[in-house]
């Protein structure tokens, strides 16, 4: 895929795709909203565990490094990953676990076994495992360690969770929104090393973010900042699942993505999305989508370059308010999308007014991938002795 065959496909199709009706999207409503090789295990008891040692691949990060082994965890809601960091940085063992669909804490029970599993394959014991870290999707407070609520996963309202899992660990944790998790990860460790003011936006299931002022993760009065996904690109536009409007979630998450493409085919237009993904579109993964991308579909194609303009619109507004010097794109989307995508989100980006911020400002594809989860819990456990925690590791 390329820049010109984004905007080419988009300038052809323009006369035969309908116009945004927003006023009339109901369909369009977005619900809120984020392995090594050897001695693989696999562990078939209630969790559905599988777990691996890993050798070590590159050089860590200054971030990661520190006294004793912590461990990290990407909480998502179909899987839990956990990954084990040596006093190197280094991730020397993962597992994985199945979320589950009861929630409450047998979630937690989860999170906990996720960890004793990676660290029994990588041969320590908890004792030795001084900190853990973990992203959750949805709402943080970081000081406290209460999850306010998580889409996903039920019961988790108001959910203590860094002292439940910390009494079920005998071990300090950390928690915080998933996404600032994956931010400080590539503030650290990724993307955005060295930079002093950042923002980085998540394009996935949702559209998550996270803001870097001054070298510190910005989490605002109640630490909810960040919420990016929901300032308004479009007023009155298409329904967001927070029940507001023309939010960015709206047009540039996975889900949006989808939605318009779904309606698109039910009003005539045909897509080789169709026999990529099946003909029931809302199930397309961002994967799907970056392959009918680049076979040309006019129609993906149209749609894509739709999203990337409201994503630029989105970016100049952060620009104009924060004035970063870089902004960090990641997330499902962005993933599967590649290079080309960032190119044409950041060309749209400099043609927006008021050059004196979005001129000089970079944007970047994210560096960690599916490890930012993990290590930027790993960040956080390395910092924990600065925080208030839950117990002390036994």
């Amino acid at each position: 895929m390329t820049d010109t065959s984004i905007t080419d496909a988009h300038n052809e199709a323009a006369d035969s795709i309908p116009a945004d009706h927003d006023g009339n999207e109901a369909a369009d409503s977005i619900p809120a909203d984020h392995d090594g090789n050897e001695a693989e295990v696999i562990l078939h008891d209630e969790h559905l565990m599988e777990a691996h040692t890993e050798a070590h691949t590159r050089a860590a990060s200054p971030a990661l490094i520190g006294e004793g082994y912590v461990a990290g965890i990407d909480l998502g809601g179909t899987k839990i990953l956990a990954a084990i960091f040596a006093p190197d940085g280094t991730i020397v063992s993962r597992s994985k676990v199945l979320t589950g669909s009861v929630g409450g804490f047998d979630v937690i029970d989860r999170l906990a076994a996720a960890v004793r599993e990676a660290a029994a394959v990588a041969g320590l014991s908890l004792s030795q495992i001084t900190a853990v870290g973990t992203g959750v999707p949805g709402p943080v407070n970081p000081d406290t360690g209460v999850v306010h609520v998580t889409p996903n996963i039920p019961g988790w309202e108001l959910m203590p969770l860094r002292d439940e899992l910390s009494s079920r660990l005998g071990i300090p944790v950390a928690v915080d929104n998933d996404v600032r998790v994956a931010v400080t990860a590539e503030h650290g460790a990724g993307a955005g090393q060295g930079a002093r003011n950042m923002v980085a936006i998540w394009p996935g299931t949702g559209v998550g973010g996270g803001i870097i002022i001054n070298g510190q993760i910005y989490t605002g009065a109640d630490s909810y900042a960040g919420e990016i996904g929901h300032i308004t690109v479009k007023v009155g536009g298409a329904p967001c699942g927070c029940g507001g409007r023309g939010h960015l979630e709206a047009y540039c998450s996975r889900t949006a993505i989808v939605k318009r493409l779904h309606k698109l085919v039910r009003s005539g237009h045909r897509t080789r999305l169709t026999r990529i993904a099946g003909k029931n579109i809302l199930k397309a993964k961002s994967s799907d989508i970056a392959e009918a991308a680049s076979l040309g579909d006019p129609l993906v194609l149209a749609v894509l370059e739709r999203t990337a303009r409201y994503l630029a619109i989105g970016i100049a507004s952060v620009a104009n308010l924060l004035n970063p010097e870089l902004i960090v794109l990641g997330g499902g989307v962005v993933e599967a999308l590649g290079a080309p995508y960032i190119d044409r989100v950041t060309a749209l980006v400099r043609a927006q007014p008021f050059a004196a911020t979005t001129g000089p400002l970079r944007i970047v594809q994210s560096a960690l991938g599916d490890d930012a989860g993990v290590t930027g819990a790993a960040i956080m456990a390395r910092q924990i002795g600065t925080r208030h925690t839950g117990v002390t590791a036994a």
